[in-house]
């Protein structure tokens, strides 16, 4: 698919939607005191071409991940993008931009990709933040038992892993850094999945449990769980089909699911 212009990024900042969440974005960033953004991007919609249509992309260090799959043309990479400049507000308000216009774009009969995935706010990029990324990208088939990768970064995927994720799951999560995740929705809204700390939420005695129980990534699903993941392209077929008439809320969400499974069902 091709790369957007910039007058397509101009066009989408002129609306009421980009603004409406742009001031959501500052005030998120505001009221969490951020200076930092880390944003993980999918280099298979477009590549690293996709950053130059942005003004500053020409700057922006690209920090690749292991490739996730062999038949992935490209990788996923974290950039980070210091808040602190008018130059990094810019890259901000654009890349706010560019995941808008994905999102309005993704209609029936033309799925458009991600490129703009998942915002991480203060988090520094290391070694071990990629590594740690690319674990959360395999899954165990629950029937096959053979090891598979998990898309988790599209917003798309994301909204429906977090609708399926166990607490212990999340609590993982967190205990790999990750507090918490902001991603556009199927509204065009910016949503927030957040990790609690398991000290946050547990006993001391239920924190040493859990620290003896926990499993590494690759995640393994249940079979209820493993269920609902297999239907994500018919969710996915369904929202299009609703997404400009309806607001996708959990109720809407909760029918949605259930008509793909009677759809993969028949």
């Amino acid at each position: 698919m091709p790369i957007p212009l910039i007058t397509d990024l101009d066009d989408i900042q002129a609306t009421e939607l980009y603004q409406q969440q742009l001031k959501n974005l500052y005030a998120v960033i505001a009221d969490n005191q951020y200076k930092q953004l880390t944003l993980l991007i999918d280099l298979n919609v477009h590549g690293a071409e996709v950053l130059s249509v942005l003004d500053f992309g020409s700057t922006l260090t690209v920090e690749r991940l292991k490739r996730i799959h062999h038949t992935f043309d490209d990788d996923l990479a974290v950039i980070d993008i210091p808040m602190t400049s008018s130059k990094g507000q810019r890259l901000l308000e654009q890349l706010l931009a560019l995941a808008i216009y994905e999102n309005v774009n993704d209609i029936a009969g033309h799925s458009q990709g991600r490129s703009v995935c998942l915002w991480l706010f203060n988090i520094t990029i290391t070694s071990k933040l990629k590594d740690d990324l690319y674990l959360l990208s395999q899954a165990i088939d629950y029937k096959t038992k053979k090891r598979r990768y998990l898309r988790y970064w599209d917003p798309r995927v994301l909204s429906l892993l977090a609708y399926i994720w166990t607490e212990e799951q999340m609590l993982f999560i967190n205990q790999l850094g990750v507090k918490e995740i902001y991603y556009l929705d199927w509204n065009n809204e910016l949503a927030a999945l957040k990790f609690a700390n398991v000290n946050e939420v547990l006993t001391h005695e239920q924190v040493v449990e859990f620290n003896k129980s926990i499993k590494q990534p690759p995640f393994r699903f249940s079979f209820e769980q493993w269920s609902v993941l297999l239907q994500v392209e018919w969710v996915n077929m369904i929202i299009r089909q609703l997404k400009e008439q309806v607001r996708i809320d959990d109720r809407v969400y909760q029918l949605i699911l259930e008509q793909a499974e009677a759809i993969a069902t028949r």
